[in-house]
């Protein structure tokens, strides 16, 4: 115990012990205390200490008193300490009154018991104290518990279809402990306290297991589901893994894939374990007939070099100015081309776009060619040329008149007529 609560000491002195008793000579010894009515001291029998003196007995009787004393005078330096709850030091306190109370002592009694009384309101202070301080960390309790509630709350009150099943589980694991943490911390909710918030919190965890194995029951059917359609695309895919018929069944190993992807995925460990059988069946199919195309690939190398020496052949003809008098050459170079044979397939695109060009320019030309060499065209065109000659011819006259006549307004308007029929002339011709 510290010094500045270390407790006082009392011990009474053989002048105050015969003060408060006397000894007879056979060791008896007798409290002593004041009648208010009678002004005279009356005797209590306190006990004997035969074989002594008279000093001996009074002290032996004192020291029992001293020792009731100092119990007091040790409380008074626990509650000055504040290291014991007003409960304990009252019960102490209520120990000490009720020994002096029910005993008889050898002693300054008077002082003791103002010392208790005293020690008695210092310990009601403190008691005042500590109710505020427990009202206040109940309502602390209180609060943790509706923030624990309303949390549970939230995640029992969450979609289904959206909640993150693990951390959710994980977290509501957390705020059940987090409940049990608060029961044992001190001071104990008493339980009108507590059970509206344990009512709401079970409530909330319910739901939430009720909807999380909802949840997982339905996503279990889905996945077994899942599993037996993506078993039936598998036993395709092995089926066709073996096939020789290169384009529809590259064709068929698409569609698989695209049914695959639109089933979604199903549980982890089963979706990667038929993955694995899937893709497998696939690369068989896919390794064969990469292998059979680099052989046809190889093959038309050869092809392809003879098909570019066409190319450039044909690409030197243009533009077809006359395609009349190219047509023997161009159409010898296409037959060569036919007889090429195919060329690699990473080639094809490149190629035929370049021939698609060759033979894009020679049509056009061709429909040119025709549109200036049709007899209709032509017979059409000389009637639209000599019609316009006619209007031409009209127009002059009236530009001489207007002229002649001076009007400005006449002369512009048939300069205009006139400019525009010769333009319209010279394009036909």
């Amino acid at each position: 115990m510290s010094p500045a609560v270390k407790p006082d000491h009392h011990e009474t002195s053989l002048p105050d012990a015969h003060r408060f008793a006397r000894v007879d000579e056979e060791g008896h010894v007798f409290a002593l205390t004041e009648n208010a009515a009678e002004g005279e001291p009356t005797e209590t029998y306190v006990g004997q200490f035969s074989g002594a003196s008279a000093d001996e007995a009074l002290l032996y009787f004192t020291r029992k008193f001293d020792e009731l004393f100092n119990r007091a005078l040790l409380l008074r330096a626990r509650i000055a300490a504040g290291a014991d709850s007003a409960k304990a030091l009252q019960e102490s306190a209520q120990h000490i009154a009720t020994e002096l109370q029910d005993g008889v002592w050898v002693g300054d009694t008077a002082a003791l018991a103002a010392l208790l009384e005293q020690l008695t309101v210092e310990i009601q202070a403190r008691n005042a104290v500590e109710q505020q301080e427990t009202e206040a960390v109940l309502a602390e309790h209180l609060a943790t518990r509706e923030r624990i509630v309303a949390e549970a709350e939230v995640l029992a009150g969450a979609d289904p279809s959206t909640q993150h099943w693990k951390s959710a589980q994980a977290r509501m694991n957390e705020l059940f402990e987090a409940w049990k943490g608060e029961q044992k911390k001190p001071p104990r909710l008493t339980k009108s306290q507590e059970d509206p918030y344990w009512k709401r919190f079970r409530s909330a965890r319910n739901l939430f297991e009720k909807n999380r194995r909802a949840f997982f029951a339905t996503r279990d059917k889905e996945h077994g589901d899942i599993k037996a359609a993506k078993e039936a695309l598998i036993a395709e895919a092995e089926a066709l893994k073996d096939s020789e018929d290169y384009g529809s069944t590259t064709k068929a190993y698409h569609r698989l894939m695209d049914d695959w992807k639109a089933l979604g995925r199903g549980a982890r460990k089963t979706d990667d374990s038929q993955w694995t059988r899937f893709r497998a069946a696939q690369d068989v199919f896919f390794g064969a007939r990469d292998k059979v195309n680099a052989e046809t690939d190889a093959e038309y190398a050869e092809n392809l070099v003879v098909k570019l020496e066409i190319l450039e052949k044909l690409e030197a003809l243009m533009p077809f100015e006359n395609p009349e008098a190219s047509r023997e050459q161009y159409q010898s170079l296409l037959a060569r081309w036919d007889a090429a044979g195919r060329v690699p397939r990473q080639d094809m695109k490149s190629t035929e776009g370049r021939l698609k060009q060759v033979q894009d320019a020679f049509r056009d030309a061709e429909a040119a060619h025709w549109r200036k060499t049709d007899p209709e065209t032509i017979a059409r065109q000389n009637s639209m040329l000599s019609q316009l000659d006619e209007t031409i011819a009209g127009l002059e006259r009236e530009l001489e008149s207007a002229q002649a006549s001076g009007d400005t307004r006449s002369i512009e308007q048939a300069q205009e007529a006139l400019d525009a029929r010769r333009s319209w002339r010279d394009m036909l011709k």
